[in-house]
């Protein structure tokens, strides 16, 4: 696994933005494989303990196994995602995990603050080649 740190603003609305850093890994197939198999697994263990439960089977069963190959597939698909993204908020100071780790890698992105629960954008305005944020 292949991994980069970015450094990308984090803004709300009428405040100055602050720095926030993104740790982006890139998976390889066999990685991307494992992740999914791992989703998929979850699904068939998950109908094969609600197979011998009278009624409950005929929804169940087939819904986990749907769900378990549909977030598989989705898994699989995956190329880039987040490892960790950390920042503190414009709003409140707090410095913060952003809840993004093993999410898709795309931004922009909305994410909320955890102290004072308002809505941050990150990934909106460029960063210079030196790490500052451009006017």
């Amino acid at each position: 696994m292949n991994t980069r740190s970015l450094t990308v603003a984090l803004t709300g609305f009428g405040i100055p933005p602050t720095q926030a850093t993104v740790v982006v890994a890139r998976l390889t197939l066999r990685e991307r494989v494992a992740r999914s198999a791992r989703v998929v697994g979850a699904g068939l263990i998950a109908a094969l303990i609600a197979l011998p439960i009278p009624l409950v089977h005929f929804v169940f069963v087939p819904g986990a196994v749907l769900t378990g190959l549909t977030l598989g597939v989705i898994r699989a698909q995956q190329r880039e995602i987040f490892e960790s993204a950390e920042g503190p908020c414009p709003y409140c100071g707090t410095a913060q995990r952003l809840g993004l780790a093993g999410r898709t890698y795309r931004l922009p992105r909305v994410v909320h603050c955890h102290n004072c629960g308002r809505q941050l954008d990150l990934g909106l305005e460029p960063l210079s080649a030196t790490g500052a944020i451009q006017p």
